[in-house]
């Protein structure tokens, strides 16, 4: 895959899918399906397994898996499993934090309320788009983190294990694997009432277009670093 292709198919991604949700309503009429005529969501935060499961259990799979891969590129950096599948570890190692804190800056800047705080419901907030402005007088005393989605972004990082292994098959399995942890523990996140669609379809590109630009240094830092050994070995030889 042409990480390059992928960096400016996801930018036209983002764009459209901007365009589709500031003119249309599509945010509301998915959420509405999710907040029952007794004013009250499908799920809560207080159900203990699906809690665990999506929520603190998957940021810690996330976080574990990231880690065993850290000890693995330091200290067995010399086993010859652990080089065969550097660049593809290094790739995974920067991508995943990269990603995450790409979004979370983003939710510190945009101030889009989350679904339960808006007045349609049963909030106080009034509904704006992501380019609209707050009508006079009731912009929220404080900064609303809702846009992108967070959490999601913690699965959608995982997009960066497409570059880990070498074979076709082994590379189609984990972005199912990314793909499929991002989308659950999102759609969680809008059945609490925590985030609409949008938040989560933009935290998925926004992840992908993270990994490809990762994914693109990090093959051309490795093709001038082959390069040079290449050079000074001639040199030598």
């Amino acid at each position: 895959m042409n990480p390059i292709k992928q960096i400016l198919w996801s930018i036209l991604a983002l764009f459209v899918l901007l365009l589709c949700f500031e003119k249309t309503n599509l945010d509301l009429l998915v959420q509405d399906v999710f907040y029952s005529s007794s004013q009250q969501w499908i799920l809560d935060t207080t159900h203990p397994v699906l809690h665990f499961l999506l929520y603190d259990g998957a940021k810690a799979a996330v976080i574990g898996w990231e880690l065993l891969l850290l000890i693995a590129l330091v200290f067995f950096r010399k086993k010859a499993i652990v080089k065969a599948y550097r660049q593809g570890i290094t790739i995974v190692l920067i991508a995943i934090p990269l990603s995450v804190g790409v979004v979370s800056v983003l939710k510190n800047s945009t101030n889009i309320a989350c679904p339960y705080a808006l007045t349609r419901y049963g909030g106080d907030i009034p509904y704006v788009r992501i380019f609209d402005h707050y009508p006079e007088g009731q912009r929220p005393q404080k900064q609303q983190r809702c846009f992108p989605a967070g959490h999601a972004s913690a699965g959608f990082a995982l997009l960066a294990l497409y570059y880990l292994p070498k074979t076709r098959r082994r590379k189609n399995q984990f972005l199912a694997l990314a793909l499929g942890a991002g989308t659950a523990m999102g759609t969680y996140k809008m059945l609490v009432g925590h985030h609409f669609i949008s938040h989560t379809l933009i935290t998925m590109v926004l992840c992908w277009l993270m990994v490809n630009i990762v994914a693109l240094c990090t093959q051309r830092f490795s093709s001038l670093e082959n390069s040079e050994y290449t050079a000074i070995n001639n040199q030598t030889g």
